[in-house]
């Protein structure tokens, strides 16, 4: 048996000004054939889950080809094209396959394509024609179409808040792959949209979590493959950013209607317990170093680069050097130009700075200070997260500057903290620290869980804001719950 394997994965945050050209994934992961197997194998993520599949099965892979890149702007349309372009040649260029899974996002946008992923879907089946399986891997943050459904064969939605199973998926989309060639699978999958979107909400506790375990008692059932709570991304402004509920079963649309049917009752039920208020910045920092347990971890949400946010805003890091607590550190924040004036004056020098706040004015000005350069690194290590875990990470040069008592990690690339790594490699143990500051909505507990003594959000009004009712929304379709409080469904 040989399968196709593939990746186009982008997540749109289309508030961001401007688009996100082709050199935005070329340069952070753009493979071609046997280099994602040697970028991959031993990853976990999507693509390393199939390729540990396909060998544990006895499965030919066929890489093709394999690209994203950091959440941000609207992508160009050019760079759309080329990309597709590359993934069609590389179907063709495979030869006669059994079947193809392809590692997507769901939430992706392109100039004139508001559903990217469905769009796509589409070309590729006029590649491939209308019987070739086609099994894709979603992130759980996606905006499912019904084009999606149309064209593929089963949509594998991650399950989890922090991503700690897209591993799984890759390894499951290559079985049930396998099962529709072989022919004792018959996927049917039925979606049921919600006019409702929810603001990012952990899968490792309260109601998401709960919603889950509703999916997986139907799953435990005969005849189900699959049922996905799917969360939509609302940080874009595109007509659809539902919430969504899709089931797969094996040839009983029956069952499949009732399994949507049950989870999105509960979802639509149970749908305010998905709002939260966070605190500011000051009041995060405060809670903070009243807190008995240390370190605490305070994620500034709203400045999320995992989100499509800069990741140079300067609220919270403000707010943590006017309360100057000691044993602070602060990692990280995005500005090449002051990583490249750390490394221009070198380990031991004082400079003067004006730190981050450069991308708008959205998410805080620039903090002019004098900092202290204790370390400079180039900002390459590996993730041990179990969210792509063995994940070569390259954040550029960095510079860990002292500003007052707080560490304050700088790097040239923009992403969210993942995990502790980071910070071991600039010398700081995180464990040993009262506060740490971070940039990210959920994905940070992954690596942190086991390390925080306690946990703090803070929303600071950003592009990725929790606050949904924050977000200048234009195009998307309403009425559509919370920003319309009175809608009605069921």
């Amino acid at each position: 048996m040989r399968i196709a394997i593939g990746e186009f994965a982008h997540e749109t945050n289309t508030f961001r000004a401007g688009t996100t050209p082709v050199e935005a994934f070329q340069r952070r992961h753009w493979l071609t054939g046997d280099e994602i197997v040697a970028g991959h194998r031993g990853v976990r993520d999507s693509l390393g889950g199939m390729l540990d599949a396909a060998e544990r099965l006895g499965i030919e892979v066929v890489p093709t080809f394999a690209t994203s890149t950091e959440p941000s702007a609207t992508i160009a349309r050019a760079a759309y094209d080329e990309i597709r372009d590359r993934l069609l040649a590389g179907i063709r260029a495979a030869g006669e396959i059994d079947a193809l899974c392809l590692a997507l996002h769901g939430a992706g946008v392109a100039e004139g394509i508001d559903d990217l992923e469905g769009t796509l879907l589409g070309e590729v089946r006029a590649v491939v024609g209308p019987d070739l399986p086609v099994v894709v891997t979603l992130d759980l943050h996606g905006n499912q179409t019904p084009a999606m459904v149309e064209h593929a064969s089963i949509l594998l939605n991650c399950h989890l808040y922090p991503h700690t199973d897209m591993y799984e998926r890759g390894i499951e989309a290559v079985e049930l792959a396998q099962q529709i060639v072989e022919g004792s699978l018959k996927p049917t999958m039925h979606m049921i949209t919600l006019p409702m979107t929810i603001p990012p909400s952990t899968t490792m506790l309260g109601v998401a979590k709960d919603i889950n375990e509703l999916c997986w008692e139907w799953e435990s059932g005969p005849g189900i493959v699959d049922v996905s709570f799917v969360h939509g991304f609302p940080h874009t402004d595109i007509p659809n950013i539902n919430v969504t509920v899709v089931a797969t079963t094996n040839d009983d649309r029956a069952l499949a209607a009732r399994a949507a049917t049950a989870v999105a009752r509960s979802i639509w039920e149970r749908r305010g317990e998905f709002l939260v208020t966070l605190p500011g910045a000051e009041e995060a920092v405060r809670q903070a170093m009243a807190g008995d347990r240390q370190p605490v971890v305070i994620a500034e949400v709203s400045d999320n680069p995992g989100g499509g946010a800069p990741g140079d805003g300067t609220q919270l890091l403000r707010a943590l050097l006017a309360a100057n607590p000691e044993r602070a550190a602060f990692g990280f924040i995005a500005d090449p130009e002051v990583a490249q004036q750390a490394h221009e004056a070198g380990v031991g020098a004082e400079i003067d700075i004006r730190l981050g706040g450069k991308s708008d004015d959205l998410h805080g000005a620039p903090i002019e200070t004098r900092a202290y350069v204790k370390c400079l690194t180039d900002g390459r290590f590996v993730y041990t997260t179990p969210m792509g875990a063995g994940s070569q990470v390259d954040l550029g040069p960095m510079a860990r500057l002292v500003i007052g008592n707080v560490d304050v990690l700088v790097s040239t690339i923009r992403t969210q903290t993942l995990d502790a790594e980071v910070f071991l490699l600039h010398g700081i143990d995180a464990r040993r620290y009262d506060i740490v500051a971070l940039k990210s909505q959920q994905h940070f507990r992954a690596g942190f869980v086991d390390i925080a003594g306690e946990i703090i959000r803070c929303d600071t009004g950003g592009s990725t804001t929790s606050n949904l009712d924050a977000l200048p929304f234009q195009r998307v379709a309403r009425p559509i719950w919370p920003l319309d409080r009175d809608v009605v469904w069921g």
